[in-house]
C-alpha cells in the first residue's frame, strides 16, 4: 500500500513555561490511532443547487461559515496535566480522487438572534476557498490542545485530533479521499503537578471590602453545608499582585488559589457601581474604574455588518492554564489586546477550557448582595423534595427563517432538552405553535409571568433578546411587528411573585446577560453607536441579572449571552458526530451549548458551576474554539450569573427540627405604612411549637410572638427579618429572609393583554398581585372596562370583555385579598383587605367587520343573558337549528 507521510513538529499552542503534571516517569511516550473510512457518497443538499458528501467512519462535520461542509472524525485524548505534545505523524492509504458536478454546500452564516441582517443564515461561498485549486482543508488532520477539567473534575491536558478523510479542490471540481490513516502522537508527561493533594478551601469568594459584612451569612452557610469557603477582598489582591491590569491581578490570584488551596469554585461578587451612570469600559480590555469587581473584554470581532466591539467574558477568569499547563493570559502575542480575533486573521491563541467552576453575582449594592445571599441560603436549605421544583418551563418559537427545513428552532431545542435529559421534570410548554390551539400557553410576556409565578425548578428560553427583553417569532412569521410574540421585559419582572419557588434559568438570545448597561448609557444610545443594544430604552440592569436579583421571585441564577447569540439553521448532516442525525440547531452554536448543559446536569453534575464548566468542555470537544471564530465567541460570552457552588435542587433536609416563614425564601414584598403579614411553620419537632420574631434586625426576638405576625415599615427599603422557632424538647431553628418595602406593592399589576383591538370581538386580560409570601391565600378580582361595565368579584385573575363602540378605554383592576384557613365565603375570612385600583392599561378600539346588529342594545342584552346562563345556549341552538 502506498503511504503518504505527514509530519508536524511542535505545537499549535506554544508556551515558554515549564510544564508540570501527575507523577509518572518523564520521557517521550507514543499513542497510535488507526482509522478506517469507506463508502464515499454524494447526495443532494437540502439547499439547492449544492451537494453534500458522506463517508462511513467520519460521523462529524467540519462546520465553518462560508466554507465547505466536509466529513471529519474527532478523537479526544485525556492526558496528565501539563503533558507536552512533541510531534504528530500520520500515514495515509492511497489517495483517490473523484470529479463532482456541483459545488459542495458551504456552511451557512450563523443566524443572529433577532438581528435583521441580510446575510443572516445565508449560504455564501468564501471566494478564497471556492475560487482556489488548493485542497481544503490544507491537511488530512488538525489538532488542538487544552488544559481543563475532565469528567471527574480533575485537571488534565486534552488533545483534540480532527481527521479529514475527504478534501476538496473547488477550482478543479474534485474531491480527494482516503480509506485509512494512521496517526502517531508523541508526547512527554511531566513528573509533578502544581495542585496540592488535599483541599483547604472548596470555594473562594472575591469581592470588594464594601460587601464583606453582607457576605458573612453566605460564608457561614457554605461552611455549614460542607463547602469550605473563604473571602478574598479585591483590595488585598491589588496590593499583592502586579499583573498587566486589575483583571489580570485577579486571575493571577485565582491561579494561586488553585495551587495553594485546591479550590473548585470561584464566586465573583460585584458589578458596576451604579444603576444610573458609569463607563462600561476603561479601554479595549477592561472595565475597572466604575466597577466593584472588574471585567475582561474579549476583542473578538466577526466579519459582517453586525458585531460586538468587545465582549464581556468571565470565562477569562476560569480559563487559567493552556494546553502545556502554563498560565494562559489570553494575550499570546503580547500586544496587550486581549482575546483578539479580527476578520483579518489576527488573533490570540486561547485555551477556553475552564480550570475552575466560576460564576458572578453582578451586584451593584449591598442590598443586591443581601438579596442573592438570602436566595441562595434558603434555596439550598429548602428546595429539596418540593413539588414546585419538579416542574420545568420550556419557552420557544420559530427562531429563524430556514426556508426548506422550516424547523421551529426554539421548540426543537426545548423539546430535545426535555426528552433527552429532563424527563423527571413535568414540562410546561409555552410554545408559539400553540397560538391557535391554546393561546394561554404561548411564549408571551403575560403567560411567562403567570407560569414562573407558579414556581418551577428550571426555566429554558430559546429565542431573541436584548438587555431589556426576550421574545420570539410566531411559527413561519418573520415580517413586521406582528411576527413577534409579546415581549417579556425587565419591567415585567416586578410582577413575578414566585417567592421561594426559584428556578435555574437558561436563556438563548442576544445580550440577555450584558451586565454592563446603565440607565443613562442606554437612554442616550438611540442609534446603538455605543453598542448598548437598547436603542434608547432606559435599562438600569440587564435582563438576566434583573431576573436573578429580583426580590420576592425571579430566578436563582441565569445563564445567557453577553453578546450576540447565534444559531445554526437547516440540516447538513451529523455535525456533532454522535451518530444521530438532528437539526443543525441542536448540533452547533447556542442550541448545542444548552443541550450540553442539561446533559451535564443529567449526568449528575448538580453543582451549578460544574454544569456550566462541563457544558463548555463538551462543546469544545466537538467544536474547538480556535477552529472557528463563532465557536470561540460562543464560549467567551456564555456567562453564569449565579453561585457556582449552588447545589441545584437543594441539600437533603434530613429528619431534624426545621422552621420557615411560608413562601418567604426569596423575600417578601410589602407597601409603606401597611402591615406586612407573615406566617410561620415548623416540622419534625415535638409539638407544641413556639415562634418569636425579630423585625428590627437587632438580634433580639422580642418584636412579635405566635404563628402569624405582622410589622409595619413606613420607609421603602430592604430589611432582614428573622424567625426563631422552638419545640417542646428545646430544639431551636432560625429562619432569615428579607422584606422589601415598595410603593405600589399592595395593588394589582396593570392588566396585560392586547392594546389595539376590534369592536365586537372578545379579548382577555390578566393581572397579578403580591400575596406577601402567600399569606393572602385566597384572592378575588374586579375588572373595570371603562365602558360603564365592570365584573363581579371573581376568583380568576383573568377576565374577558367585548367592546361595541370605537374609542380609547382605560382598563383597571382591584383585588380583595383574604386569609382563610379553608376556602369559603370571603366574608368569613380571618383577615382581609381591599386594594386600590391598579394603574390603567390604555387600549384603542377600532371598528370590526361585524354587522351593525352586534351594536344593537337587544343584541347586547342577549349576550349578557347568555353570559349569565351559558347552559341555555345549547338548548336554543337545538330548537332554532343553529
Amino acid at each position: 500500500m502506498k503511504k503518504i507521510v505527514c509530519f508536524v513538529a511542535g505545537l499549535l499552542i506554544l508556551s515558554g513555561f515549564a510544564a508540570i503534571s501527575i507523577g509518572e516517569e518523564a520521557g517521550d511516550q507514543q499513542e497510535t490511532i488507526n482509522l478506517n473510512f469507506s463508502n464515499i457518497e454524494i447526495i443532494d443538499s437540502t439547499k439547492e443547487p449544492y451537494i453534500e458528501i458522506n463517508i462511513d467512519g467520519a460521523g462529524g462535520r467540519l462546520y465553518r461559515a462560508n466554507a465547505p461542509i466536509l466529513p471529519l472524525h474527532t478523537t479526544k485524548m485525556t492526558l496528565p496535566f501539563g503533558t507536552k505534545i512533541t510531534s504528530i505523524e500520520c500515514q495515509t492509504g492511497q489517495v483517490q480522487s473523484m470529479e463532482i458536478n456541483e459545488k459542495i454546500v458551504p456552511a451557512p452564516r450563523p443566524a443572529i438572534s433577532g438581528i435583521d441582517d441580510a446575510s443572516n443564515g445565508e449560504y455564501i461561498m468564501d471566494e478564497t476557498i471556492y475560487n482556489s485549486n488548493e485542497l481544503f482543508p490544507n491537511d488530512w488532520f488538525e489538532y488542538y490542545t487544552g488544559g481543563g477539567l475532565d469528567e471527574n473534575l480533575e485537571h488534565k491536558t486534552f488533545l483534540n485530533l480532527r481527521v479529514f478523510p475527504v478534501r476538496y479542490s473547488p477550482g478543479t471540481n474534485t474531491v480527494h479521499y482516503i480509506e485509512d490513516i494512521e496517526v502517531t502522537i508523541t508526547y512527554e508527561e511531566p513528573d509533578s503537578n502544581p495542585f496540592p493533594l488535599t483541599t483547604e478551601y472548596d470555594m473562594v469568594i472575591i469581592a470588594p471590602s464594601a460587601f464583606q459584612s453582607s457576605l458573612q451569612k453566605l460564608i457561614s452557610h457554605k461552611n455549614e453545608m460542607g463547602v469550605q469557603t473563604i473571602l478574598k477582598k479585591t483590595e488585598e489582591i491589588y496590593s499583592e499582585y502586579s499583573g498587566y491590569d486589575k483583571p489580570e491581578d485577579i486571575k493571577l490570584f485565582i491561579r494561586d488559589a488553585l495551587e495553594t488551596w485546591n479550590v473548585k469554585y470561584v464566586l465573583l461578587v460585584g458589578g458596576m457601581k451604579s444603576l444610573l451612570t458609569g463607563s462600561p469600559r476603561d479601554n479595549l480590555n477592561e472595565g475597572t474604574k466604575d466597577w466593584y469587581l472588574p471585567v475582561r473584554y474579549a476583542n473578538i470581532r466577526e466579519s459582517g455588518g453586525t458585531y460586538d466591539p468587545g465582549l464581556l467574558s468571565d470565562l477569562y477568569y476560569a480559563d487559567i492554564y493552556d494546553g502545556d499547563g502554563a498560565f494562559d493570559d489570553w494575550d499570546s502575542n503580547d500586544d496587550h489586546i486581549y482575546a483578539k480575533w479580527y476578520p483579518s486573521g489576527l488573533k490570540d491563541t486561547l485555551d477556553f477550557y475552564p480550570d475552575v467552576s466560576l460564576g458572578r453575582l453582578a451586584c451593584r449594592s449591598t442590598t443586591e448582595v443581601d438579596i442573592m445571599v438570602n436566595k441562595i441560603i434558603n434555596y439550598e436549605k429548602g428546595a429539596r423534595g418540593t413539588s414546585w421544583y419538579n416542574k420545568m418551563i420550556l419557552i420557544g418559537g420559530d427562531s429563524f427563517d430556514d426556508t426548506g427545513t422550516n424547523y421551529p428552532e426554539g421548540e426543537v431545542v426545548a423539546d430535545k432538552i426535555w426528552a433527552d435529559y429532563m424527563t423527571e421534570f413535568t414540562p410546561v410548554r409555552l410554545y408559539a405553535s400553540n397560538k391557535i390551539s391554546n393561546p394561554s400557553m404561548t411564549p408571551t410576556g403575560t403567560n411567562i409571568k403567570r407560569e414562573i409565578t407558579k414556581g418551577a425548578g428550571h426555566v429554558f428560553f430559546d429565542g431573541h433578546a436584548n438587555p431589556a427583553s426576550w421574545t420570539t417569532h410566531w411559527i413561519g412569521e418573520f415580517q413586521g411587528a406582528d411576527s413577534w410574540t409579546e415581549r417579556f421585559m425587565i419591567y415585567d419582572m416586578i410582577w413575578l411573585f414566585n417567592f421561594g419557588k426559584l428556578p435555574v434559568c437558561c436563556v438563548e438570545g442576544c445580550h440577555n446577560s450584558q451586565f454592563n448597561v446603565t440607565l443613562f448609557y442606554t437612554l442616550f444610545d438611540k442609534d446603538n453607536s455605543k453598542h448598548s443594544w437598547c436603542y434608547g430604552m432606559p435599562v438600569p440592569e440587564c435582563w438576566s441579572w434583573w431576573l436573578a436579583r429580583k426580590i420576592g421571585g425571579g430566578s436563582l441564577a441565569t445563564i445567557g449571552n453577553t453578546g450576540l447569540g447565534y444559531g445554526a439553521v437547516g440540516e447538513h448532516g451529523d455535525l456533532d458526530g454522535d451518530g444521530i442525525l438532528e437539526p443543525d440547531i441542536c448540533e452547533a452554536l447556542g442550541g448545542f451549548y444548552f443541550l450540553n448543559f442539561y446533559e451535564a446536569f443529567d449526568e449528575g453534575y448538580d453543582m451549578l458551576g460544574d454544569t456550566w464548566a462541563m457544558a463548555i468542555t463538551k462543546y469544545l470537544d466537538v467544536h474547538p474554539g480556535m477552529s472557528y471564530q463563532i465557536d470561540a465567541k460562543e464560549m467567551e460570552e456564555l456567562l453564569l450569573l449565579g453561585d457556582p457552588s449552588l447545589k441545584v435542587g437543594g441539600y437533603p433536609k434530613g429528619i431534624i427540627f426545621d422552621a420557615e416563614i411560608l413562601d418567604a425564601a426569596g423575600g417578601v414584598i410589602g407597601a409603606p405604612s401597611e402591615e406586612v403579614m407573615l406566617q410561620a411553620t415548623a416540622y419534625n419537632g415535638e409539638e407544641p411549637y413556639t415562634f418569636e420574631w425579630d423585625f428590627d434586625n437587632d438580634g433580639v426576638y422580642d418584636d412579635a410572638e405566635g404563628e402569624i405576625a405582622s410589622w409595619t415599615w413606613s420607609i421603602p427599603g430592604v430589611r432582614w427579618i428573622s424567625l426563631k422557632a422552638s419545640d417542646n424538647d428545646g430544639e431551636v431553628d432560625i429562619f432569615d429572609t428579607l422584606v422589601s418595602i415598595e410603593f405600589g406593592a399592595s395593588t394589582p399589576s396593570r392588566p396585560s393583554g392586547e392594546t389595539k383591538i376590534k369592536t365586537n370581538k372578545p379579548y382577555t386580560y390578566e393581572t397579578t398581585i403580591n400575596t406577601q409570601g402567600g399569606y393572602w391565600n385566597h384572592l378575588y378580582y374586579k375588572f373595570d372596562w371603562d365602558d360603564d361595565e365592570e365584573t363581579d368579584w371573581t376568583e380568576s385573575s383573568k377576565a374577558t370583555h367585548t367592546w361595541y363602540e370605537t374609542g380609547t378605554y382605560k382598563i383597571k383592576v382591584k383585588a380583595l385579598l383574604t386569609h382563610e384557613t379553608s376556602k369559603g365565603d370571603p366574608e368569613d375570612a380571618e383577615d382581609f383587605k381591599e386594594s386600590d385600583w391598579s394603574d390603567p392599561l390604555t387600549i384603542t378600539v377600532t371598528s370590526g367587520k361585524s354587522r351593525q346588529i352586534f351594536n344593537h342594545p337587544l343584541t347586547q342584552l342577549l349576550q349578557k343573558f347568555f353570559e349569565n346562563y351559558p347552559n341555555l345556549f345549547p338548548i336554543l341552538r337545538h330548537l332554532l337549528r343553529l
